[in-house]
């Protein structure tokens, strides 16, 4: 899996709450951390991820939410 993210995907990490970039997308969730935040390339959320997942959980729900935008 982390083959695919680096190779498809532009992961950013963010310092949680610490950067504008983490603030600006953690908007009021109540449990922010862990979350993943997926963008396109404008910035604009597609989906996201809250709480911790498995691998394989993990892979599903990314596809799920990229759907036909990475192959």
């Amino acid at each position: 899996m982390s083959t695919f993210i680096n190779e498809k995907l532009v992961p950013v990490k963010s310092n949680a709450g610490k950067t504008k970039l983490y603030l600006s997308y953690v908007k009021e969730s109540q449990f922010p951390v862990p979350q993943t935040v997926f963008t396109d390339s404008s910035g604009e959320e597609i989906g996201r991820i809250v709480g911790y997942r498995t691998p394989a959980q993990f892979q599903q729900e990314m596809e799920s939410i990229l759907g036909d935008r990475v192959t």
